[in-house]
C-alpha cells in the first residue's frame, strides 16, 4: 500500500523539522512526551517527508527530544503526496505509541474516504484502526450527505458498473462483485454448455471463479432454486453425497466368457439426468427448504443425478470379466433404494390410516 521508508537513518537537527498534519484532534500530549523525555531510554527514528521536512511520524518523540534538549533526532525519510502522507501517518499511529482516541480514528476515516474513495473498507479499516463495517457506514453517510469529493456510487450496494476499488493487497476488484457473480451463475443456468470463458468475458468474473461456481453447482442445490441445478462439469467429478443407503458389496471380479458390445453397460438415457417432478416439489416446500435436515436432503438427492452420470459414464468402460461383478453391485444399491422408497410409502399410508381414524 505504501512504499517502505528510507533505510537509512539520518541524524537530522531538530531544529529543521516541521510539525505533522496529525491524526490527532487534541494534538500532541504534553504528558506523553514528558514521559518519553524522562524515560532515558533512546528515542526511534521518526518519519520525515523528504521534499518537506515535515514530521509524519513521531510528534511525541520530537516533542521528547526538545524537552531533553537534543539538538539531532535520527529520522527516515518518505516520499508520496500530501493525502498519503495523512494516512501513513495514521497506520502508524495505530500501530504504536499513543493510541489514536475513538474520535481520533472516525474523522480520520472521513478524511481517508475523501482522499481515497477508490480504497475498499477493509482497506481503510486497517489503516484507521476500526472495523470495516464502520467504514461503510462512514461511506453510506457521506454518499447521502453528497460531501465534496464523494464518488457517485461510492456507497456499499450504489455502486456504478466498472467502479472498482483498491484492497489491503493493492489489487482493485469491482465493487460490484456480487452482482458479477449473479450474473454468472444466472448464465451457467441459462447456457449450461457455454465455455467457462465466454461466461467469465460475458459476466466480467475470471475464469477461475466461473470454474468453481460451476463445480459447486453441479455438487449442491441452487440457494433459492431447489433442485434446478447447473449441468455438471465432465471435470467436476462426482459431487459427495450426505450418507449412503447401505454399506458396501465386495464382490470380485471373476472370469466371465466374453460379451458382445450390446451386452455391456450402457449410460443412462440423458432423461435420467433431469430431476423428476416430485423433486422440484421437495424443493418448494417450507418445511424441507427451510430445515436444515430437509436442505440435507435435498443436497443428496440432487447429487445422485451427477453420480448416475458419472456411474454410467464408468460402467461403459468396464472390462468384460467384470461386466457381471459391476452389476451386481448396482442391482444391489438399486434393491436399497427400493427398500428406502417401500419405507417411505408405508410410513405414508400409516399416516393416512390415522389422519382416517381422527
Amino acid at each position: 500500500m505504501f512504499d517502505e521508508p528510507d533505510s537509512d537513518i539520518h541524524m537530522v537537527p531538530v531544529a529543521s523539522l516541521l510539525p505533522s498534519d496529525s491524526p490527532r484532534l487534541d494534538g500532541v500530549s504534553h504528558d506523553h512526551a514528558q514521559a518519553l523525555a524522562e524515560s532515558g531510554r533512546e528515542l526511534e527514528p521518526i518519519l520525515v517527508h523528504k521534499a518537506t521536512g515535515r514530521v509524519v511520524d513521531g510528534m511525541h518523540r520530537l516533542r521528547a527530544a526538545l524537552l531533553r534538549g537534543a539538538r539531532d533526532l535520527p529520522v527516515r525519510y518518505v516520499e508520496g503526496s500530501s493525502a498519503d502522507l495523512f494516512v501513513r501517518s495514521v497506520a502508524a499511529n495505530t500501530r504504536h505509541g499513543l493510541p489514536l482516541t475513538r474520535e481520533d480514528r472516525r474523522a480520520a476515516v472521513l478524511r481517508i474516504l475523501a482522499s481515497h474513495p477508490h480504497w475498499s473498507d477493509r482497506a481503510i479499516a486497517a489503516v484507521s484502526g476500526v472495523s470495516p463495517k464502520t467504514v461503510g457506514a462512514a461511506r453510506r453517510r457521506r454518499s447521502s450527505e453528497e460531501t465534496p469529493h464523494s464518488k457517485p456510487g461510492a456507497g456499499n450496494g450504489g455502486a456504478e458498473s466498472g467502479e472498482s476499488r483498491v484492497g489491503r493487497d493493492g489489487r482493485a476488484r469491482p465493487v460490484d462483485m456480487p452482482q458479477r457473480r449473479e450474473r454468472a451463475r444466472l448464465l451457467l443456468a441459462e447456457r449450461p454448455q457455454a465455455t467457462l470463458r465466454d461466461v467469465a468475458e460475458e459476466a466480467g468474473i475470471s475464469i477461475s471463479t466461473v470454474h468453481r461456481m460451476r463445480r459447486a453447482a453441479s455438487a449442491r442445490t441452487a440457494a433459492a432454486g431447489g433442485l434446478h441445478e447447473v449441468a455438471p462439469d465432465p471435470s467436476a467429478g462426482p459431487a459427495p453425497g450426505e450418507g449412503r443407503p447401505a454399506g458396501p458389496v465386495v464382490v470380485a471380479c471373476v472370469e466371465a466368457p466374453p460379451r458382445s458390445v450390446s451386452e455391456r453397460a450402457e449410460p443412462p438415457a440423458e432423461s435420467a439426468r433431469v430431476q423428476p417432478r416430485a423433486a422440484a416439489s421437495l424443493a418448494r416446500d417450507p418445511s424441507i427448504r427451510f430445515t436444515d435436515n430437509g436442505r440435507a436432503l435435498l443436497r443428496w438427492m440432487n447429487g445422485q443425478s451427477a453420480e448416475l452420470a458419472t456411474g454410467g459414464r464408468l460402467l461403459a468402460s468396464v472390462p468384460p470379466h467384470c461386466v457381471r461383478a459391476a452389476a451386481e453391485v448396482a442391482r444391489h444399491y438399486a434393491r436399497e433404494w427400493e427398500r428406502l422408497a417401500d419405507t417411505l410409502q408405508r410410513s405414508e399410508r400409516l399416516n393416512d390410516t390415522l389422519r382416517g381414524a381422527r
